[in-house]
C-alpha cells in the first residue's frame, strides 16, 4: 500500500535554462530548476482519487474518490491505511476543504440540481451536510479562511461563460464578489493566505492560465507566474513564504513552488503531480500522480 521512493537524479541537480522575461512576465523562468524529491506513495487503488488536503492537525487526508461511478468525499490517515467514506449521496461530491479547527469540511456538490457549496460537521456522528449556497448558478472549489470567518468559492453567476471568485460568511450570509472579469475568463481554485488577507488563484485573464494574487476584499490582482504553460490549483504554505501549484511548464504536469511576490519557480516533483496541499508544519506536500490510468495520493518532502 505504501512504498518509500527516493529518486536519484545523479551526482548533480538537473540544470535548466533560465530565460529572462519582461516586466510583464513577472520575472519567471520557462525551465525552472529541479530538486531531488523524496516521495511516498499513500494509496495504490484502481479508482479515481483527487484533490487531497491534509487536516489542520496533520493526521488525516481528505480527498474525493470514485466508487460505483459516483464521486464522494473520503478520509484517510496521513500514513495510509483504511479510508472512511464521509458522504454517500448519489450526486457528485468533490473538491473538499477543511475548517481551521478540523471539525467540519466544505465541498461542492450537485445534489440540489445546481452545483452548490455544502458543509459537513464530521465531529458529530451521523450529521448531514448543510447547504451553504443556493443560487441559480454553479459554485465550486470552496476554501475556508484560516481566521474562520469566510468561505471563498468560484461561481458563474452573472456570467454567460467563465467564473469569478466570491466569498460568504461561514454561516452563508454577506455574499461578496472578489473578482469581476469579462465573460469567458475563468478565476478558479482560490486558496487563502495564512493571515486570511489575500487569495491566490488560477486565472486566464491575460491569456493562458497563470496564478494571480488579490486582496480578499477585492481589487486589482497581481500575476505571479509567467504564461509559460498551465499553472493552477495553488496552495499557500503555512508560513506564508511559498505557494505550491501544478504546472505544465516542462511539458507534463509537475508540482512547483513560487514566492507570493512571484519570481523564479522551483520544481518539486519529477514524476508527475496534481492538486498540491501543504502539511500544517510545512514539511510535506500531498498531491496526486496518475500512476497508470487513475491518480493515486502521494506525499513529497519539502524540508529544504
Amino acid at each position: 500500500m505504501r512504498s518509500l521512493v527516493k529518486i536519484t537524479l545523479g551526482l548533480a541537480l538537473l540544470t535548466l535554462a533560465v530565460t529572462g522575461c519582461s516586466s510583464d512576465d513577472v520575472g519567471g523562468t520557462t525551465q525552472p530548476p529541479a530538486r531531488i524529491p523524496v516521495v511516498q506513495q499513500i494509496t495504490q487503488n484502481d479508482n479515481f482519487e483527487g484533490n487531497p488536503v491534509i487536516s489542520p492537525d496533520g493526521a488525516w487526508i481528505l480527498f474525493e474518490a470514485e466508487t460505483a461511478e459516483n464521486m464522494d468525499i473520503w478520509l484517510l490517515p496521513v500514513a495510509g491505511g483504511t479510508a472512511e467514506q464521509l458522504t454517500t449521496h448519489v450526486a457528485f461530491d468533490t473538491a473538499p476543504a477543511w475548517s481551521p479547527d478540523g471539525t467540519s469540511i466544505v465541498f461542492e456538490s450537485d445534489r440540489s440540481g445546481n452545483k452548490d457549496i455544502w458543509v459537513l460537521d464530521i465531529a458529530t456522528p451521523g450529521a448531514s451536510p448543510v447547504q451553504l449556497t443556493a443560487y441559480s448558478s454553479n459554485e465550486g472549489s470552496p476554501a475556508w479562511s484560516p481566521d474562520n470567518t469566510k468561505i471563498v468559492f468560484e461561481s458563474n453567476m452573472d456570467k454567460a461563460e467563465g467564473a469569478d471568485l466570491y466569498t460568504v460568511s461561514v454561516g452563508g450570509s454577506n455574499l461578496m464578489r472578489v473578482t469581476d472579469t469579462p465573460s469567458e475568463v475563468y478565476n478558479r481554485t482560490a486558496y487563502w493566505s495564512p493571515d486570511s488577507s489575500q487569495l491566490v488563484y488560477e486565472s486566464n485573464l491575460s491569456g493562458s492560465s497563470a496564478l494571480n494574487v488579490v486582496s480578499a476584499a477585492g481589487g486589482s490582482p497581481t500575476r505571479i507566474t509567467p504564461e509559460s504553460g498551465y499553472e493552477g490549483h495553488p496552495a499557500w504554505s503555512p508560513d506564508g513564504t511559498m505557494i505550491a501549484f501544478e504546472s505544465t511548464v516542462g511539458g507534463t504536469s509537475e508540482i512547483y513552488t513560487v514566492s507570493p511576490e512571484g519570481g523564479q519557480m522551483f520544481q518539486v516533483t519529477t514524476s508527475g503531480g496534481f492538486w498540491p496541499d501543504w502539511s500544517p508544519d510545512g514539511s510535506q506536500i500531498v498531491y496526486c500522480v496518475f500512476d497508470g490510468s487513475q491518480p493515486d495520493i502521494w506525499t513529497v518532502s519539502v524540508d529544504w
